[in-house]
């Protein structure tokens, strides 16, 4: 939950450096759409990493998630001052998709272990 969670409830701390250093003089509107974006992806694309979950790919969409959340937070830091179109479709899009991978499988991995416990006991 953390990987899916935590950087969407971050996104505060990326707009205020944002706002300081790489796209100064933005409109607030503009910089809250990066972080509005990740947060509609991972619940957008959620229902699909479900069904990929169920239907046994959990290795295959943890793999991808981590691909696309280290790709983009890495994509971040190439990204020249001033391009907004840059940032988004770093940290909006790619880091987005990738944390919609984490959110089911992490969903999915504490109920398992939450319906095992309730087993043994």
């Amino acid at each position: 939950m953390f990987d899916s969670w935590g950087l969407v409830n971050a996104y505060g701390t990326f707009a205020s450096y944002y706002s300081i250093d790489h796209l100064e003089g933005q409109s607030q509107i503009l910089l809250n759409l990066v972080g509005s974006t990740q947060s509609f992806i991972v619940l957008l694309f959620a229902f699909v990493a479900g069904r990929l979950l169920d239907a046994g790919h959990a290795r295959k969409l943890i793999f991808t998630g981590a691909i696309l959340v280290t790709g983009g937070m890495f994509g971040l830091s190439g990204v020249k001052v001033g391009a907004y179109g840059q940032i988004w479709a770093a940290q909006g899009l790619t880091v987005g998709l990738g944390m919609a991978c984490f959110f089911v499988s992490s969903s999915q991995g504490m109920l398992t272990i939450a319906v095992e416990l309730f087993h043994t006991i």
